[in-house]
Protein backbone atom coordinates (compact mmCIF):
# COMPACT_ATOMS: atom_id res chain seq x y z
CA UNK A 1 0.00 0.00 0.00
CA UNK A 2 1.11 3.52 -0.71
CA UNK A 3 1.99 6.04 1.69
CA UNK A 4 0.00 8.48 2.42
CA UNK A 5 2.79 11.26 0.91
CA UNK A 6 3.17 9.11 -2.32
CA UNK A 7 -0.53 9.57 -2.98
CA UNK A 8 -0.18 13.34 -2.18
CA UNK A 9 2.41 14.06 -4.57
CA UNK A 10 0.65 11.89 -7.31
CA UNK A 11 -2.02 14.41 -6.69
CA UNK A 12 0.06 17.31 -6.12
CA UNK A 13 1.96 16.35 -10.13
CA UNK A 14 -1.14 15.79 -11.71
CA UNK A 15 -2.88 19.38 -10.56
CA UNK A 16 0.11 20.95 -11.76
CA UNK A 17 1.00 19.62 -15.28
CA UNK A 18 0.78 22.01 -17.91
CA UNK A 19 1.87 24.59 -15.40
CA UNK A 20 5.74 24.58 -16.49
CA UNK A 21 7.21 23.34 -13.44
CA UNK A 22 10.21 20.64 -13.99
CA UNK A 23 9.37 18.71 -10.42
CA UNK A 24 12.52 16.22 -9.21
CA UNK A 25 10.70 13.75 -6.41
CA UNK A 26 13.44 12.51 -4.21
CA UNK A 27 13.64 9.34 -2.11
CA UNK A 28 15.98 10.84 1.04
CA UNK A 29 17.20 8.17 3.30
CA UNK A 30 20.66 8.61 2.26
CA UNK A 31 20.27 12.51 3.47
CA UNK A 32 17.91 13.30 6.39
CA UNK A 33 16.38 16.20 6.34
CA UNK A 34 15.89 16.60 2.65
CA UNK A 35 12.45 17.73 1.36
CA UNK A 36 10.26 14.97 -0.67
CA UNK A 37 10.25 17.43 -3.50
CA UNK A 38 12.20 19.92 -5.57
CA UNK A 39 10.51 22.06 -8.36
CA UNK A 40 12.45 25.05 -10.84
CA UNK A 41 9.48 27.21 -12.65
CA UNK A 42 10.91 30.70 -14.54
CA UNK A 43 14.39 30.23 -13.27
CA UNK A 44 12.53 30.17 -9.07
CA UNK A 45 13.40 26.90 -7.31
CA UNK A 46 12.07 25.84 -4.45
CA UNK A 47 11.83 22.48 -2.34
CA UNK A 48 8.40 21.05 -0.59
CA UNK A 49 8.22 18.87 1.97
CA UNK A 50 4.56 16.56 1.59
CA UNK A 51 2.90 15.39 4.94
CA UNK A 52 -0.42 13.63 5.56
CA UNK A 53 -2.07 14.83 9.56
CA UNK A 54 -4.34 12.05 10.69
CA UNK A 55 -5.01 15.03 13.27
CA UNK A 56 -8.47 15.72 14.10
CA UNK A 57 -7.12 19.66 14.56
CA UNK A 58 -4.01 20.50 12.84
CA UNK A 59 -2.20 21.77 15.44
CA UNK A 60 1.39 20.72 14.92
CA UNK A 61 3.03 19.07 12.14
CA UNK A 62 4.98 15.56 12.33
CA UNK A 63 8.67 16.76 11.54
CA UNK A 64 11.58 14.88 12.14
CA UNK A 65 14.79 16.81 13.62
CA UNK A 66 16.59 16.50 10.77
CA UNK A 67 13.83 18.07 8.79
CA UNK A 68 13.34 21.00 11.05
CA UNK A 69 17.45 21.59 10.65
CA UNK A 70 17.36 21.38 7.08
CA UNK A 71 14.21 23.52 6.64
CA UNK A 72 15.78 26.26 9.08
CA UNK A 73 18.99 26.29 7.49
CA UNK A 74 17.86 26.49 3.81
CA UNK A 75 15.56 29.28 4.96
CA UNK A 76 18.12 31.01 7.03
CA UNK A 77 20.55 31.20 3.61
CA UNK A 78 17.41 32.86 1.39
CA UNK A 79 16.46 29.40 0.22
CA UNK A 80 12.67 28.73 -0.71
CA UNK A 81 10.99 25.20 1.50
CA UNK A 82 7.42 24.52 1.97
CA UNK A 83 5.73 22.60 4.07
CA UNK A 84 2.45 21.81 1.86
CA UNK A 85 0.10 19.77 4.91
CA UNK A 86 -2.74 17.94 3.34
CA UNK A 87 -5.60 17.05 6.49
CA UNK A 88 -8.06 14.96 5.49
CA UNK A 89 -10.78 15.72 8.29
CA UNK A 90 -10.89 19.12 7.31
CA UNK A 91 -10.48 18.21 3.42
CA UNK A 92 -8.09 20.87 3.36
CA UNK A 93 -4.71 21.56 1.78
CA UNK A 94 -2.51 24.03 3.74
CA UNK A 95 1.09 25.52 3.02
CA UNK A 96 3.34 26.94 5.59
CA UNK A 97 7.02 28.05 5.27
CA UNK A 98 9.85 26.19 5.64
CA UNK A 99 11.40 28.65 8.61
CA UNK A 100 8.39 28.23 10.91
CA UNK A 101 9.39 24.69 11.18
CA UNK A 102 10.43 24.71 14.64
CA UNK A 103 6.94 26.31 15.44
CA UNK A 104 4.82 23.92 13.26
CA UNK A 105 6.58 20.87 14.54
CA UNK A 106 6.07 22.42 18.56
CA UNK A 107 2.59 22.73 17.90
CA UNK A 108 -0.04 25.34 19.31
CA UNK A 109 -1.10 25.95 22.84
CA UNK A 110 -4.69 25.32 24.02
CA UNK A 111 -4.41 22.86 20.71
CA UNK A 112 -5.39 26.13 18.57
CA UNK A 113 -5.33 25.36 15.09
CA UNK A 114 -1.83 26.51 13.43
CA UNK A 115 -2.79 29.74 10.61
CA UNK A 116 -1.32 28.01 7.13
CA UNK A 117 0.43 30.75 4.90
CA UNK A 118 -2.23 29.63 2.36
CA UNK A 119 -4.99 26.90 2.20
CA UNK A 120 -7.49 25.85 -0.46
CA UNK A 121 -10.06 23.09 -0.26
CA UNK A 122 -11.17 20.98 -2.60
CA UNK A 123 -11.51 21.15 -5.36
CA UNK A 124 -7.75 21.63 -4.84
CA UNK A 125 -6.02 25.18 -6.58
CA UNK A 126 -2.86 23.62 -7.39
CA UNK A 127 -2.25 26.73 -9.87
CA UNK A 128 -2.60 28.94 -6.33
CA UNK A 129 -0.31 27.34 -4.17
CA UNK A 130 2.15 27.27 -6.92
CA UNK A 131 1.74 30.74 -7.51
CA UNK A 132 1.64 31.95 -3.94
CA UNK A 133 5.15 29.85 -3.57
CA UNK A 134 6.57 31.66 -6.19
CA UNK A 135 5.49 35.19 -4.97
CA UNK A 136 6.60 34.74 -1.80
CA UNK A 137 9.60 33.05 -2.31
Amino acid sequence: MAKPESALWSKFKQGTVGLGVHWTRLETWATPGIPDVHGIKNGRSFWIELKVSKLKSLNKVDLRPHQIAWQTRYSSAGGSVWNLVAHPSSRLLKLFRGERAMELAEGTKNREELTPDYETGTPYDWEGILNHILSHS
